[in-house]
């Protein structure tokens, strides 16, 4: 654990279904200026290159990354990453999951939790600007299903 671990919780005035539908069609992340996957399928094991814009600029690093478990049913996204053996330099562990908030609204729960010595240290990554930028990326996601 890290105490850069980061946590949102955003309502979108909009069914579970379509937030879900937006959610999971990672080839149409248009919405999203800063976190980008790029995988065959979003499927538990199946691997692929995230690309983080951190100032949401157009300017991408890349990073390889890994499905967690993904689930229509509870309506929940992860993806993992890691560094050195058993993720010790550094770890990353991604969710994304919806709640029926009440009819007709879904809350996003969105988190990172990081591991491995760099992030005990606070180094690897900027962490504060990636809290600023999964704030950002669930207001988009809001923004993009309410106007549909």
């Amino acid at each position: 654990m890290s105490r850069f671990n980061i946590s949102h919780e955003t309502i979108i005035n909009a069914p579970i279904d379509k937030v879900w539908k937006e959610l999971i069609s990672i080839d149409d992340w248009d919405w999203n200026r800063w976190t980008k996957l790029k995988a065959e399928t979003p499927k538990e094991g199946a691997e692929g290159k995230l690309l983080a814009s951190y100032e949401g600029d157009g300017q991408w690093k890349e990073f390889d990354f890994q499905f967690g478990r993904v689930s229509e049913s509870e309506h929940l996204l992860t993806w993992l990453g890691s560094v050195g053996p058993g993720g010790c330099l550094f770890s990353g562990h991604h969710t994304m999951r919806l709640e029926e908030a009440s009819e007709g609204e879904t809350r996003l729960i969105h988190r990172e939790e990081f591991g491995g010595i760099l992030a005990k240290l606070g180094l690897g990554l900027p962490y504060r600007t990636l809290d600023q930028n999964y704030l950002l990326m669930n207001e988009s996601l809001k923004q993009c299903v309410e106007a549909k």
